[in-house]
């Protein structure tokens, strides 16, 4: 399939599809709908993923790499996640996915226990999942019990990255906004008015809004008040990118007279 798709000079998908597939049966007159373009690329970038992850193990574990072929993408991709942050673990884990003990479900949320308790540096994407898994693990333990999440977003469509909804009283919320996290340090001062714009909307009906920024600093504060705003029922906790541990910290309120000073 790669080689054929790489043969054509528009790197037509269904070309190469077609081409790959034309001498099997069902595909020989088209009776059976061609995967969507989507699809390939994900075949072809699981396969790659596979290939690379295979060329950097070791040749006794080799092999539990390799059964990845025969696993669904979604699994792979996980595997490929869980690679960069601890090879070690994602390769046991492709050990027993590979062999049929774990569904994709399981391979899913032990990936994302593995991640929420990682200590390894992460950048990027990664530790963008992995801050909010953290999150997720943590926020419930900073609200009423009252409140539980909401996991189907249809009815309430709050820009929120974590919702709660009471459940004595469903039209009451919680909401839970992580300002990034961003690679380059300049986005989070050329972002700053709309992440603090929306954490001030959602204040405007939510019984509590928690936002998660990357530092202990009074400037968010700043803002509110430069803006006229009270928020007094919004939070911000404080969360350092280089540290180990996940260990929020509430940023104390400064009195209006004390900012700027």
């Amino acid at each position: 399939m790669r080689s054929e798709l790489r043969s054509l000079p528009d790197k037509d998908i269904e070309k190469a599809v077609i081409r790959a597939l034309g001498g099997e049966l069902g595909f020989s007159h088209l009776s059976d709908p061609l995967p969507k373009d989507q699809t390939v690329r994900s075949w072809i970038r699981a396969l790659e993923n596979i290939e690379r992850i295979e060329d950097d193990t070791d040749e006794d574990y080799v092999e539990y790499i390799r059964q990845l072929r025969a696993v669904p993408v979604a699994a792979v991709e996980l595997i490929v996640r869980w690679h960069r942050y601890d090879p070690v673990k994602a390769i046991k884990a492709a050990r027993v996915i590979g062999g049929g003990r774990w569904s994709v479900e399981k391979l899913r949320e032990q990936e994302k226990k593995a991640r929420a308790s990682s200590t390894s540096q992460v950048f990027g994407r990664q530790y963008a999942h992995k801050l909010g898994a953290q999150v997720q693990g943590w926020v419930a333990s900073q609200l009423d019990p009252d409140f539980k999440r909401v996991d189907d977003r249809r009815r309430h469509r709050a820009p929120a990255d974590i919702l709660f909804a009471r459940e004595s009283d469903p039209e009451r919320l919680a909401a839970v906004l992580i300002f990034g996290p961003y690679t380059d340090p300049a986005e989070y001062s050329s972002r700053l008015s709309a992440f603090l714009t929306t954490v001030v909307g959602l204040a405007a009906y939510c019984e509590q809004v928690i936002a998660i920024v990357p530092r202990d600093d009074p400037s968010y504060w700043r803002w509110l008040y430069d803006h006229k705003l009270q928020g007094p029922n919004i939070v911000f906790y404080g969360v350092q990118r280089s540290g180990k541990d996940f260990n929020p910290v509430k940023i104390r309120r400064p009195t209006p007279p004390l900012l700027g000073r």
